[in-house]
């Protein structure tokens, strides 16, 4: 509310003196802010601030009826969550003690200048507004921590935990505030958390994030420390992510396990095997490529397989790997020329498959068998 006009300031001013309450009035419209009521007892002012959502309430402290100025401005703080300024001829400690209670936004003593009242109210519309937005960015980040079920917390540089997120108290059974105040290294005594993923191992004088994956309890994981520093550059807390990733290496195990029986079967298979990029160049070729056709190993890799083929086949392949890519998964017959080493010419009959999006293969499969009747076209 710091770019707030005055004019745009609606004051409700809590008075039981009429003539006092007409003088903050005048005193605050001179001053170009707005004043939407006069309350005389403290109900009357809890109604008002339900009806009329002033932006900030001048409360005097001491108020006829059985209502105290600071018993309406702690039911207006919890149900309306309006700043509340203290008006008062009394410095007395025994009052100002009770008022602090209710976390007022400013107190001012009557008699007051108009200046003083002035500042006192941008003072109070300022620190609201502060108030305000760290409110909003506590309850974004508490959304922020608890949308994922990755273990987030936060912890000072001796492990006492200054946040964590659902995630975290749920793998526990704990609460997310039973956190606070206790230390990481329970977790570790528990077998929650590893002594690295508690960051015990970690030199206080390292300030780039660390990040390592590490298997826990028949689980992998994936830990992400972040240091913070102070101004002064010292680290003085650690924010922590650990995720999960058990899946994702059962499925990578997996991969490399189908890669390797896969490319066994090429290797041991005497067939014509390759598999080729989008733009028709040779990936990887099984050894019988080299056998059948006398080229020497890996020759062929990375060049374009139309490279071995007569001129005249050069259309017909090109149309082929064309419409497959075209056709995800698609598998065609395809028989073509191909020149050996030496020159002669061989057909090749086979097939032809899109396995783009392949975990193992991931690109277009030749597959195919040599005929040795070089002439016959």
């Amino acid at each position: 509310m710091g770019d707030v006009k005055t004019g745009d300031v609606k004051i409700l001013v809590v008075e039981d003196e009429a003539v006092t309450g007409m003088d903050i009035r005048r005193s605050l419209t001179e001053l170009g802010y707005s004043v939407c009521a006069i309350a005389t007892t403290g109900e009357l002012a809890v109604r008002k601030a339900g009806e009329l959502h002033p932006d900030l309430i001048l409360m005097d402290i001491m108020l006829a009826g059985k209502m105290t100025g600071i018993e309406a401005a702690e039911i207006i703080k919890e149900q309306y969550h309006i700043p509340v300024v203290y008006l008062t001829a009394y410095s007395d400690d025994s009052y100002l003690t009770k008022a602090k209670l209710t976390e007022p936004f400013g107190y001012i003593l009557k008699p007051f200048r108009e200046q003083e009242l002035k500042t006192t109210i941008e003072m109070a519309l300022y620190k609201y507004a502060m108030e305000h937005a760290l409110k909003i960015s506590e309850e974004t980040t508490r959304v922020l921590l608890n949308a994922t079920e990755d273990l987030l917390f936060l912890i000072d540089i001796n492990g006492r935990f200054l946040a964590a997120n659902l995630a975290l108290a749920m793998k526990t059974g704990k609460k997310v505030q039973d956190f606070i105040g206790t230390n990481v290294s329970d977790l570790v005594e528990q077998g929650v958390l590893s002594q690295r993923m508690a960051v015990w191992n970690l030199n206080v004088t390292q300030k780039k994030p660390v990040h390592f994956e590490e298997e826990f309890k028949s689980a992998w994981f994936e830990t992400s420390v972040y240091p913070v520093v102070n101004l002064e550059g010292q680290v003085v807390l650690y924010a922590v992510s650990i995720r999960d990733i058990t899946k994702n290496k059962t499925i990578e195990e997996q991969s490399r396990q189908n890669e390797e029986f896969f490319r066994s079967l090429i290797e041991e298979t005497s067939d014509i095997i390759a598999i080729l990029n989008k733009d028709g160049t040779l990936r990887h070729e099984s050894p019988s490529i080299a056998k059948s056709l006398g080229y020497a190993p890996d020759l062929l890799v990375g060049k374009p397989i139309s490279g071995i083929l007569p001129n005249e086949d050069i259309p017909v392949f090109n149309r082929i790997l064309g419409e497959i890519l075209d056709n995800p998964g698609i598998v065609k017959p395809i028989r073509l020329m191909i020149n050996d080493n030496d020159g002669s010419v061989h057909i090749m009959e086979g097939i032809i498959s899109n396995l783009y999006g392949n975990p193992v293969i991931d690109g277009i499969v030749l597959n195919g068998w040599i005929r040795r009747s070089g002439a016959d076209r």
